[in-house]
């Protein structure tokens, strides 16, 4: 009998280890629609169909709506953006408080869903100041070098062109030619 549940056991890792070299060999799966604008208020003041990460937010805390979001409206804009995910009121967020908050904002954006990004220390809960420090990073990664502030204009995902799509299939059909092949494939081959 434990001969036979060893066998059993074996078998299903076996399979196991099958379905993850299978997988390994997947091509990369994209979410579909991130940085796609829900808003239709937004779509039309940053004159764009998709964002880049992080921008739909940035995009909100442009108060005069001048097109410059400036570090005073991303100073003004973090407490009022963690008050909003704040759920509770208790001072800290939680991953579910954090996903639901990502999730009402005006553009698909899972980068700012991932509880992880925004807790450094891993004790599942992220208070104002770690909120603060992930958004003020994004915010330096999108400003403009010369005057300091985040352009809106700047913040629109770029679109794929024909060429772009046809030489990313050329890309992967090579790429799948010269992957190699699974040990499963050989041996059905042998």
């Amino acid at each position: 009998m434990i001969r036979a549940i060893s066998i059993a056991s074996l078998a299903t890792l076996g399979l196991a280890i099958s379905a993850h070299a299978q997988a390994d060999e997947d091509e990369l799966v994209r979410l579909p629609g991130q940085g796609e604008i829900r808003s239709e208020g937004l779509r039309e003041q940053a004159k764009a169909t998709r964002l880049k990460p992080g921008a739909g937010l940035f995009i909100t805390f442009d108060q005069d709506e001048n097109g410059r979001i400036s570090t005073s409206e991303i100073d003004a804009g973090i407490p009022i953006a963690f008050k909003n995910a704040d759920q509770n009121q208790d001072g800290y967020l939680t991953a579910l408080e954090q996903q639901d908050w990502a999730a009402g904002l005006p553009t698909r954006d899972d980068s700012l869903a991932n509880p992880f990004r925004f807790d450094p220390n891993l004790d599942r809960r992220v208070d104002l100041d770690e909120f603060t420090s992930v958004i003020k990073k994004l915010a330096e990664d999108y400003a403009d070098e010369a005057s300091g502030e985040i352009i809106v204009s700047d913040l629109k995902a770029p679109r794929k062109t024909a060429d772009d799509r046809r030489d990313d299939g050329e890309e992967a059909g090579r790429q799948q030619r010269d992957r190699p092949q699974n040990r499963r494939n050989q041996s059905a081959r042998n």
